[in-house]
């Protein structure tokens, strides 16, 4: 579940949640770039469902559609998408809410009947993509838990595939039971992927975030410590103005929700084959989706 990307040019963006109107203006923007040599591939973060109530009419399961039938994650597509914890829940049958925000029982109505096929679809999801150059690209960004315990470690991540010691969720794939979720989440997996996935960043973890940053890329370049990973990029938590420097090490980019307006939404454009070797030379190739 981890994927090694070693060369092209990668279009980056996060975060649309459900929003239709970003979806295709994001991939209008993908065939342009890639039209003039510019881009070889479009990598989505996770968080593509679950559009926020009142912002506007949510299309997630219209986007996960086009996204199958444009073979997503498939061996000889250019699109590829990451997971997000919004993605995640779905798969566990884990009941998300925010405040007063509920977001699974919609989801899981309009995927009644094509259940089994987007839940396949969401476990062939990527946790993690690294680059030749040293760039780690994920939803959520660090946590406590990377390097922290001695079974989830880097071969762990490499080879997690959501069929473990539990098997619920899959054995009933094709019906919603939130006390699956419940279950699962008393499992040690259950409150790994629960820490890595729903964490609050540095707005949790405040100044010692930074130090999860550079524990997280020394796990990941366990085996490559002759290519080191240098720099971490992840959308997770909105960004006013589309894109920020989260310390030296870690870019975080919204393409769509979490964003002011819509001028302010933003991709990131990067080549797997170089190096990006601080969140400020990653910032630069940060350009404007509208």
């Amino acid at each position: 579940m981890i994927r090694d990307i070693s060369s092209g040019k990668l279009m980056i963006v996060s975060d649309l949640h459900g929003n239709g109107y970003d979806f295709r203006q994001v991939l209008k923007t993908y065939q342009q770039l890639k039209k003039k040599g510019k881009a070889d591939y479009l990598v989505f973060l996770g968080d593509l469902i679950h559009a926020y109530p009142g912002k506007q009419k949510d299309e997630s399961l219209e986007m996960i559609e086009e996204l199958m039938d444009l073979k997503a994650n498939q061996p000889d597509s250019d699109v590829i998408c990451l997971l997000g914890n919004h993605e995640f829940v779905h798969i566990y049958q884990i009941p998300l809410a925010k405040g007063p925000l509920e977001f699974t029982s919609w989801f899981e109505y309009r995927i009644q009947k094509c259940r089994e096929v987007v839940i396949e679809f969401f476990m062939n999801m990527p946790l993690m993509l690294r680059t030749k150059g040293g760039v780690l690209i994920n939803h959520t960004g660090a946590s406590n838990r990377y390097g922290a315990d001695e079974k989830f470690d880097l071969n762990y991540l490499k080879n997690f595939n959501h069929r473990d010691e539990f098997t619920k969720h899959i054995e009933n794939i094709k019906k919603y039971d939130p006390q699956i979720g419940s279950e699962f989440m008393h499992t040690e997996e259950g409150d790994y992927l629960w820490d890595i996935l729903m964490n609050g960043n540095e707005k949790q973890y405040k100044e010692e975030y930074d130090v999860m940053v550079s524990q997280m890329l020394d796990l990941l370049s366990e085996d490559r410590k002759e290519n080191p990973l240098k720099s971490l990029v992840a959308g997770h938590i909105g960004v006013d103005y589309g894109a920020e420097m989260v310390g030296e090490k870690q870019l975080r980019i919204c393409s769509s929700a979490g964003c002011l307006r819509d001028l302010e939404k933003k991709i990131l454009l990067i080549s797997a084959d170089k190096e990006y070797s601080d969140s400020e030379a990653l910032l630069n190739r940060c350009f404007d989706l509208f």
